[in-house]
């Protein structure tokens, strides 16, 4: 293959790969070394390691003050392109084009303690610097590796790095990739660094960034992947953020970005990866936000939103499998109008919002199929639910929902539903027992009345359960014994009555959890006294 097409072949890899773990990208730096290097004579022996080179990565060895990772006990010998451990070398020239150091698993053991030296600016034909999770690597970024002018990829990890960022970093023509996250780095963006107009990644993340999106920022056309987020970041979302039309991932979540949404970021259509949450954003949601078609995560948590929940987001992204628009201030009647809607939908919460609606309608909403049945007991029709399988997580709680369950017909993929904290109200459905995957159920602080179907015995795989503060009465079924792994479980406020599940874990469960019901006994709590042979309740 010529080198030419195997470098245009790799680089669009690169571009391909940049919306996901920064790791990708210095992994395609490493096979475009070894394509590279591929297309020499097998015979000819590779040139030893330059002698400038390795001064300067023994440099760099000399302002480290302990290694518990061993990578730099391989430094030694002559010839750094031979056995050295993160250091690539061109095969032609012997010049060192990649320097990759990552500490190993676990992170909380495996550690280079020490400074980042001026001495990697003496690598003058460095393509990739990477230098990620080694913990305990200090001090500021070196103004020095500006002069690093072949260099792509620039990744300063979850270090200990302080300060701020050099502006001379602008320096950096050739610049592609750059990551900082991770660090302890202060200060604003350095407005300079919009020179480097190849730039497609900026993630600066958990970092102490303050201060906004410099203007100048506009020019950077290519970028690809942004992310801001876990920073003092603050002002309002920029609206040239709309320009960026390669862009993929854009992160600005806990910060204090505040007004509201720019119209523009609706324009972007190449994004996968939105989080703005935990913020000050406020105003509505842009109905226009629907036309984001390749959305696959929406994240807007944590703001002060009001108005209604747009229907288009659910009508017009077809790609989305995570939404999260919880604690805000959206008011109105939960969408239903969306049949069909969110084929690959995952993840849905709006929960602690001041969303109202019948829940019956919702789950009819969301339902794949309605199978029409007719209760015998009555011979009115009724309606059966088959959620979508794709659907495995849930949360309505804290809102004012109204209504009752309906039946289900089959929703096993579904692991966590909560509808705590409305106005539910209604009979717990035999048929909950259909959503048999259920590892997390709540339906607390509601109006449910009626008896705890014994049918709920086959949710095997519950592992928290929780109808505290409802008004069920009857008694607390003995088959839940088969509810082997159930860890937090709540029946309190309720007026349940009889003996508690003799058995692991009910019996074992602190008091607390079964507490202000009309008379229920059994451990843990105190023993049944004289029970009616007819009901088998206390009195």
């Amino acid at each position: 293959m010529p080198q030419q097409h195997s470098a245009r072949l790799l680089r669009l890899l690169a571009v391909l790969l940049v919306a996901l773990p920064s790791s990708a990208a210095g992994n395609a730096a490493n096979n475009a070394t070894a394509v590279g290097a591929a297309g020499h004579d097998d015979d000819r022996p590779s040139p030893p390691c330059s002698p400038s080179d390795r001064a300067a990565l023994l440099g760099f060895k000399a302002g480290v003050t302990a290694d518990t990772t061993g990578i730099l006990a391989t430094w030694a010998g002559g010839d750094c392109c031979g056995a050295w451990d993160g250091v690539t070398c061109d095969a032609a020239t012997g010049r060192v084009v990649a320097l990759q150091l990552e500490a190993p698993p676990p992170k909380s053991r495996h550690y280079v303690e020490g400074s980042l030296s001026p001495s990697l600016a003496g690598l003058e034909f460095l393509q990739a610097l990477v230098i990620r999770d080694m913990g305990r690597i200090g001090g500021p970024i070196p103004a020095a590796l500006s002069r690093l002018g072949r260099l792509r990829e620039l990744y300063l990890e979850g270090n200990m790095l302080s300060g701020a960022i050099p502006g001379s970093l602008a320096k950096l023509g050739s610049l592609q990739y750059l990551s900082l996250a991770g660090n302890r780095l202060e200060g604003q963006l350095p407005p300079e660094l919009a020179a480097v107009s190849g730039l497609e990644q900026i993630n600066v993340a958990r970092n102490r960034l303050s201060g906004g999106v410099p203007p100048s920022y506009k020019s950077l056309s290519r970028l690809a992947y942004l992310d801001l987020s876990n920073n003092l970041f603050s002002g309002p979302v920029p609206g040239f953020i709309g320009q960026f039309r390669n862009l993929a991932l854009l992160d600005l979540s806990n910060n204090s970005f505040s007004g509201e949404i720019p119209a523009s970021l609706c324009t972007l259509h190449s994004l996968t990866d939105l989080s703005l949450s935990h913020n000050k954003l406020a105003g509505q949601i842009p109905p226009q936000m629907g036309s984001l078609r390749s959305l696959n995560s929406l994240a807007m948590d944590g703001n002060v939103f009001v108005g209604s929940i747009p229907a288009s987001l659910f009508l017009g992204l077809q790609e989305l499998w995570y939404m999260n628009l919880s604690r805000n201030g959206l008011s109105g009647p939960l969408p239903t109008a969306i049949r069909n809607a969110l084929p690959s939908l995952v993840s849905m919460d709006l929960s602690h919002n001041h969303l109202t609606g019948d829940i019956h309608q919702f789950f009819t909403s969301l339902s794949t199929a309605i199978i029409s049945d007719v209760n015998r007991s009555n011979k009115s029709p009724s309606q059966q639910i088959v959620l979508p399988q794709k659907l495995e997580h849930l949360d309505l709680s804290m809102n004012g929902i109204t209504g009752a369950l309906p039946d289900f017909t089959r929703g096993a993929g579904l692991k966590w539903l909560d509808i705590s904290s409305n106005a539910i109200g209604g009979q717990i459905p035999i048929s909950i027992s259909k959503l048999s995957g259920l590892e997390r159920l709540d339906i607390s602080r509601n109006r449910i009345r009626g008896v705890i179907p014994a049918s709920m015995a086959e949710m095997v795989h519950l592992q928290w359960l929780d109808l505290s503060s409802n008004a069920l009465v009857g008694r607390i079924p003995d088959n839940f014994t088969r509810l082997r792994n159930v860890r937090h479980a709540s029946f309190k406020r309720n007026k349940l009555c009889g003996r508690i599940p003799q058995a692991k874990p009910f019996n074992l469960f602190r008091a607390a959890a079964y507490a202000h019901n009309l008379c229920l006994c059994g451990k843990p709590l105190p023993p049944c006294r004289k029970i009616d042979k007819t009901r088998d309740l206390k009195v």
